[in-house]
């Protein structure tokens, strides 16, 4: 079968098609795995209050997203279709419209400090929910969260220590991150710092999720590229909001990801999977 040439006219429109979508910017932002950084490594300060050494790590993760006023072209989109380390997202998916370079990062600051604050109000009620785990080692060897009955003295201390948690007295120090992905990390760092029982048990843990002060996780973006850098730094083990599990892929061998609903359920799985 043979096909007629296509006229002068339409060969001219398609290559205009053709050109403009290759010069001309693009409604699209591109997702990038980020930074890991270790929360226990000079982020939290806690003041007046008894803290325990963590022998292990968690990190806070974070994904670089292309700013509302970047211009995006055709090449870069293929190029991040192609890369198995970046995303292709509309920018209305991201940014709502007409927001500027200025307002997201002005935006994002303030959803970081809401998302220590309700970290720290997180981590405060529940450990006063459950007083037995502030319960001291070593006195009578009745910590509950060894699996022993708490003796009444140990409870009694156990509560006091709850009492005195002044959540201001608490302090995070985070450079170049922005959001409030981190209050789920937040919270489990606190919970492991403020209390004796060893919950890391010497392991590399990140995660992320947004948190309210009840202690409810949050979806997220960028998932997976988060996902993928904590992988890269040597993490084992990554908690993500049970919002997120229909939006996890291609989880890198060598990680285990678990999702959760509340800062309750990550503890809670912390302590099952102790040594």
């Amino acid at each position: 079968m043979r096909f007629s040439p296509l006229p002068k006219i339409v060969k001219a429109t398609l290559g205009v098609f053709f050109l403009l979508a290759t010069v001309a910017p693009l409604p699209f932002a591109i997702v990038l795995p980020g930074q890991a950084q270790n929360i226990f490594k000079d982020v939290i300060t806690i003041k007046d209050i008894d803290t325990y050494p963590a022998t292990g790590r968690i990190d806070l993760m974070s994904i670089r997203v292309t700013n509302p006023d970047t211009w995006i072209f055709g090449p870069e989109i293929i190029y991040s279709w192609i890369s198995s380390e970046r995303a292709v997202y509309p920018k209305s998916a991201i940014y709502p419209p007409g927001t500027s370079t200025k307002e997201e990062r002005k935006q994002a600051k303030a959803d970081m400090v809401g998302s220590q604050d309700n970290a720290i109000t997180a981590a405060v009620n529940y450990l006063q929910s459950r007083p037995e785990i502030l319960a001291p080692l070593g006195v009578s060897g009745s910590n509950s969260a060894e699996g022993k009955a708490l003796s009444a003295a140990d409870l009694k201390i156990a509560k006091e220590r709850a009492d005195a948690i002044d959540p201001k007295k608490i302090k995070f120090k985070v450079s170049q991150t922005g959001g409030p992905s981190g209050g789920l990390v937040f919270s489990i760092g606190l919970v492991e710092l403020l209390t004796e029982v060893d919950l890391m048990q010497g392991r590399h843990i990140a995660g992320t999720g947004t948190i309210d002060g009840r202690g409810v996780v949050g979806a997220i973006g960028g998932i997976n590229e988060k996902i993928l850098s904590a992988k890269k730094v040597g993490a084992t083990l990554f908690f993500a909001p049970v919002g997120n599990a229909e939006d996890i892929a291609n989880v890198p061998e060598g990680i285990k990801v678990i999702t959760v609903a509340t800062l309750a359920q990550a503890i809670s799985y912390l302590e099952r999977t102790r040594k």
